[in-house]
């Protein structure tokens, strides 16, 4: 997707973006991608650790509003390196003109593996493979979710270059019965303090063609309550729709749960 972008405008809208994002603050760099954010970083729980993250999310056009309400995502991690991932949303839809639909959404199975340390390589790199599923409810002929299986194959990658760190994430989208698409995001996350962090991503995908492109930005936060809990937050619009779609806003909130715990 990158590759194709680089000549298109939102790219320039990009580096004024992160210039201003990177020159405010003068703390040291802390995460990046991951929830709230849609592109992913290389990090992993930890051995015998989870993370819960439930998340409310809103998709906004002109056609009308999508949420999820909520996604609950749970990773746990096995060694070091590795990181097992479910994941589940409850899905409202509202189209204009037409009543509101609920039902349940996709589920997801993922496997994270970071094969590359900065410590040892300069460099933290992970694949993240995951395969979405219909469950067996009435959501595909309500319109609810896409029918069929999709498999996503995305590399992560996270470099320090000074005092700043770059997360990008790069990936393959196969779809059963649709079109396969290609996506990718750029994050830049700094620590503004000990419990808060801010975010700035721009994030694409289109066509495996390379057409039909949709850009966004988008900004986030984490906050941290506690060395367990944590809120975090996100808000982004479109600056790029594929042609005779209208722009989209988007947002995320919700809390992220850290323990340790063996899997029996």
């Amino acid at each position: 997707m990158i590759r194709d972008l680089k000549k298109q405008t939102p790219v320039l809208l990009l580096a004024v973006i992160l210039s201003v994002f990177v020159s405010g603050f003068v703390s040291s760099v802390h995460a990046q991608g991951g929830p709230p954010m849609i592109t992913d970083d290389p990090g992993t729980p930890g051995n015998g650790m989870w993370e819960v993250n439930f998340l409310s999310t809103l998709d906004k056009s002109r056609s009308g509003r999508f949420f999820e309400t909520p996604l609950a995502d749970i990773n746990y991690g096995v060694g070091n390196r590795l990181q097992l991932k479910f994941e589940v949303p409850l899905v409202a839809s509202h189209e204009s003109g037409e009543d509101t639909k609920f039902g349940l959404g996709n589920s997801k199975f993922g496997v994270k593996y970071r094969f590359l340390d900065e410590e040892k390589s300069g460099v933290d790199m992970s694949i993240y493979p995951q395969l979405e599923f219909n469950n067996p409810t009435n959501s595909v002929n309500r319109g609810l979710v896409e029918r069929g299986m999709t498999f996503t194959m995305p590399l992560e990658v996270v470099k320090k270059v000074g005092p700043v760190e770059l997360n990008s994430e790069v990936g393959y989208e196969m779809t059963q019965y649709g079109t396969d698409h290609v996506f990718a995001g750029l994050v830049v996350g700094r620590q503004v303090s000990k419990k808060v962090e801010l975010a700035a991503e721009i994030y694409g995908e289109s066509l495996r063609t390379f057409t039909e492109k949709e850009v966004l930005v988008n900004f986030g936060t984490r906050v941290k309550l506690s060395e367990k809990v944590g809120l975090m937050f996100s808000a982004g619009h479109t600056i790029r729709t594929p042609t005779g779609e209208g722009p989209h806003f988007i947002a995320a909130f919700g809390i992220q749960f850290n323990f340790k715990g063996k899997v029996h």
